[in-house]
């Protein structure tokens, strides 16, 4: 059975730039669990749930598709960036039978640990980025999305009130380096 997402491979593709490189296979199931831990972290389980529902039946309109992408704010990309986020580990390594290797080819250089870690913290600022710039688009839509105000039994709420600072993007002074 295939399980419907919140993004397609090709969006992955066009937003991170990673083109052919990497077998949909492996993405697609980063993309189940990015969007499990972007999306239904910051929108909510009933929020998800309709945007899925909209994006795989090709009816997005309104304020949803502005909230699923536009200038103001794209849960596409935050999905996007998170995805290839979790994914470059097994773009440098092949986890196998009993066995974890690096990808080797006769005709390519690997990238060494450190030149991952700057990528993954690339990767992370850009999620940051547009979690950020969700967050507060549901801040000031929160009357015009009934979805936010869902309150059935096991379903996650919306994330709105925290903006994460980690990664140097907010707008509070002195927030974003101090030592705790």
């Amino acid at each position: 059975m295939e399980k419907d997402l919140i993004i397609s491979v090709d969006d992955i593709r066009e937003v991170c730039g990673i083109k052919d490189s990497f077998d949909s296979e492996y993405l697609t199931a980063f993309i189940d669990q990015s969007t499990d831990l972007a999306g239904q972290d910051v929108l909510g389980t009933a929020l998800l749930i309709k945007l899925i529902n909209d994006y795989n039946t090709q009816s997005l309109s309104g304020i949803y598709l502005e909230l699923y992408d536009s200038r103001k704010c794209s849960v596409r990309k935050m999905v996007c960036w998170q995805t290839y986020q979790l994914s470059l580990h097994r773009m440098l390594y092949k986890i196998g039978s009993a066995t974890i290797t690096t990808n080797e080819s006769l005709d390519l250089n690997n990238i060494d640990s450190s030149d991952l870690s700057i990528m993954e913290r690339k990767a992370e600022a850009s999620r940051v980025n547009y979690e950020n710039r969700v967050k507060s688009f549901l801040s000031t839509n929160y009357n015009e999305i009934p979805e936010l105000n869902d309150s059935t039994p096991n379903y996650k709420r919306a994330n709105t009130s925290k903006n994460d600072v980690s990664m140097g993007l907010g707008f509070s002074p002195n927030l974003n380096f101090n030592n705790f």
